[in-house]
């Protein structure tokens, strides 16, 4: 027994195979944040599962996802849920397990509040949909909409009052038209967003970025030494 232990055996080689490697070093990654208006969650559920791993997106922000939210969660993700109006509304706010979220309590239908930490500064993510209309649905030609509508004037007070900015996609979010209605408001001053172009609904994913608010790795994890875990598999 003492030679089997002490040989290059089973052991060692488990050994080996879970030694940190000491020239690991902490890494910084960005945020990246997925804003999908869904169209009922139960019909896509799997197509938001690979949309957030494909965009390496540590936050999603989903609207319209009707009433089957709770039939399919995302792994290693924590969902809040605000119902909506109707069986169609509801918003549903993805926070990856490496970020620590707080949900904060709101009675208002189809918004929903988080306050994230574990990145280089707190922030608050707020997730709304409006029954009726879908998303903001409110047009700008600052916007990238071809016109200007009344509903959009209620929503410039709402920012301007909270210090927001506009973030633009690459291209409009409707399929259906030439209007960019689902909407990116933030206070992060390096805030970028791309338009995929996938997805089977008919609202564009809209991925935001920022390479000022991010999160750490460490290499405290085992590495594995891929040689050694061929021969024990």
């Amino acid at each position: 027994m003492s030679e089997w232990f002490s040989g290059n055996t089973i052991n060692g080689i488990l050994n080996l195979w879970e030694t940190p490697n000491n020239h690991s070093k902490c890494q910084q990654n960005p945020l990246n944040i997925l804003n999908y208006h869904v169209q009922e969650w139960g019909t896509r559920a799997l197509e938001v599962v690979e949309l957030m791993f494909n965009s390496d997106s540590s936050i999603g922000i989903f609207t319209e996802v009707g009433e089957l939210w709770k039939d399919f969660t995302i792994p290693h993700f924590k969902s809040f849920y605000q119902k909506g109006t109707n069986s169609k509304g509801g918003v549903v706010v993805a926070v990856g397990k490496h970020l620590k979220a707080t949900h904060i309590d709101t009675n208002i239908e189809n918004t929903v509040i988080v306050d994230i930490e574990g990145l280089t500064e707190q922030i608050r993510i707020i997730g709304i949909y409006w029954p009726q209309s879908g998303d903001f649905n409110a047009s700008a030609q600052e916007w990238q909409s071809p016109v200007t509508d009344a509903r959009c004037n209620q929503l410039k007070k709402w920012i301007e009052k909270n210090n927001s900015l506009f973030i633009p996609g690459t291209k409009n979010s409707s399929k259906r038209s030439e209007r960019h209605i689902d909407l990116i408001f933030t206070n992060i001053e390096d805030a970028e967003a791309e338009t995929l172009n996938t997805g089977t609904s008919d609202h564009w994913p809209i991925v935001m970025k920022s390479d000022r608010i991010d999160f750490q790795t460490n290499g405290n994890f085992p590495a594995v030494s891929w040689i050694v875990s061929q021969i024990v598999l």
